[in-house]
């Protein structure tokens, strides 16, 4: 277990950031057991201002106005996106030009194919309900 930890890298925790404090991101959040895949959380952002300030999994939502300079201090390398597909372009462009190497994505916006030099994990639930369905046999 430990040697294949080592390969996956996970004994080395990468900062990052959840951008997007909706039920996705706040799930996130609250259930993934980010230390032990090899990330650190250290930032949930949103742009709606009710948000801002209220704790999830122990950390304060910061308003999205605050991101750059936030990542400028802390200097995240992933960035999980939980925005709607119409913000996610300009959110991660924004998140490039702020260092983010590597992006766990939930926007269903691919934005991997114009960027080569990061990593793009996209996550498309439906897909997965999709194969579910194909392999239950009637």
């Amino acid at each position: 277990k430990a040697e294949i930890g080592e390969i996956l890298g996970v004994n080395d925790c990468k900062k990052c950031i959840i951008v997007g404090a909706g039920n996705m991101g706040r799930t996130l959040a609250t259930h993934m057991d980010f230390h032990n895949r090899g990330f650190s959380l250290v930032g949930i952002f949103d742009s709606k201002e009710s948000y801002v300030g209220q704790l999830v999994a122990g950390l304060p939502i910061r308003s999205a106005q605050n991101l750059d300079d936030f990542c400028r201090t802390e200097k995240p390398e992933v960035a999980i996106i939980c925005v709607p597909k119409a913000a996610a372009k300009a959110v991660c462009e924004q998140l490039v030009l702020l260092g983010i190497k590597g992006f766990w994505n939930f926007s269903h916006y691919d934005f991997g194919a114009q960027n080569q030099d990061i990593v793009v994990e996209n996550a498309h639930l439906s897909d997965s309900l999709m194969t579910l369905r194909y392999n239950i046999k009637d």
